[in-house]
């Protein structure tokens, strides 16, 4: 099968959404089937993206913020007559509706992910970027979700998002993965030779994106409870991730305002072995985020046997059932109750839970059986068959 991925970046800044599509598609390509990659490419990734095999980018123009590019919808205007299906990830860049326009045009289906797009917290995150949103949904959005086959949900609650919007098509749950030979259980050393400060703490980790609807508002002043509460934990929360926006600065300035200088490490982005190693070496991680549509950094956690702490605003209630974290409202005071909560547990009581937790990845998480799963999908499509809300894998 001839599968064009379509999204609007594929550098690693830009977080999981990124991460999705470049493992979906290694994995679709595992299975024996021709994958090609359509995005923008700014001057700052052109490093990063030089060794994606099949990857088409182009060169993003004004306005920015829509990541408009009109070599993109060229080119693939012009070398897409082979293709069996084109799979669209995000809703809002131009990358989206340029490849939906193009679809159309040659007769191509196509499935749309909009990977978080539709969190009622993010449509709602001020009223400017309501309005636009709101906007653009009612001109744009709901004709590219509508002429889809099909949309693709990483989780039953953000498939309910879908149709608060409206939409009334087909939906597909498939669930992300996790490369569990990358992310596996350390003894979290390698850490400690990149950053010092981890040496003798007890340390939480925030590995995603610095940006409003992470929950950091939260997450800071909690800390500052956690940290002056008897009996005193010397514990160190480090910020990993890269800034969304300029938001890091305010994340920065409520660290000084609590005066948490000294109980607060930010690393900026972190990648490759660093990244597994922060994993491996902390004792909780947590996740404090109003909205998910599903949590990739909580997968990669659990498999490196790291217990989490995360919200309701995260499709994660299943880290109770298993006993491999808590999941709690997002608000300060649950969150500063659940990480005190795990810290004061021993040092085995914490391993075994995150043993708990590793084996619910394995269990249940893989690039390959979401793959199978996608591609259950394709085939249903192509078919002319009614897509299920629950795909089983392909065995091809």
């Amino acid at each position: 099968m001839n599968i064009a991925l379509v999204s609007p970046y594929l550098a690693e800044r830009f977080g999981g959404s990124v991460v999705l599509v470049k493992k979906t598609g290694a994995a679709l390509a595992a299975l024996g089937h021709n994958v090609s990659y359509w995005a923008i490419c700014e001057e700052t990734d052109q490093q990063e993206l030089a060794s994606i095999n099949s990857a088409h980018l182009y060169d993003v123009a004004r306005p920015y913020s829509w990541y408009y590019s009109k070599g993109l919808s060229q080119g693939m205007s012009a070398k897409t007559n082979s293709l069996d299906i084109i799979h669209i990830t995000q809703l809002w860049p131009h990358p989206v509706y340029a490849a939906s326009r193009i679809a159309r045009a040659r007769n191509i289906p196509y499935v749309l992910s909009p990977a978080g797009s539709l969190e009622p917290w993010r449509l709602k995150s001020t009223l400017l970027k309501w309005l636009k949103k709101k906007a653009y949904l009612s001109l744009v959005g709901k004709s590219i979700m509508r002429n889809a086959a099909c949309l693709h949900a990483a989780s039953l609650q953000e498939a309910e998002h879908f149709r608060l919007v409206g939409y009334s098509g087909s939906i597909a749950v498939i669930q992300h993965g996790v490369d569990t030979n990358e992310f596996n259980l350390g003894d979290g050393a390698r850490a400690e030779a990149c950053w010092p400060e981890l040496k003798g703490r007890q340390v939480v980790l925030f590995l995603s994106r610095l940006s409003p609807e992470k929950g950091l508002d939260q997450l800071v002043p909690a800390w500052a409870d956690i940290v002056r509460q008897k009996p005193k934990i010397d514990a160190l929360l480090v910020i990993a991730g890269p800034d969304d926006k300029g938001y890091a600065s305010k994340v920065k300035k409520m660290v000084k305002s609590h005066s948490l200088q000294s109980h607060v490490l930010f690393t900026g982005i972190v990648r490759g072995e660093k990244k597994i190693a922060i994993y491996q070496r902390a004792d909780v991680f947590v996740l404090p985020s109003y909205s998910e549509n599903f949590g990739l950094v909580i997968t990669e956690a659990l498999a490196c046997g790291t217990p989490v702490v995360t919200t309701t605003g995260t499709p994660w209630k299943g880290l109770l059932d298993a006993d491999a974290g808590r999941w709690v409202a997002p608000e300060r005071g649950a969150l500063a109750e659940a990480l005190r909560e795990l810290l004061l547990l021993s040092k085995g009581s914490r391993k075994k839970m995150g043993e708990r937790g590793r084996k619910l990845v394995l269990e249940d998480y893989s690039w390959e059986s979401a793959a199978r799963r996608l591609l259950t999908v394709y085939k249903c499509i192509v078919e002319g068959k009614d897509v299920p809300l629950y795909p089983e894998p392909a065995k091809t």
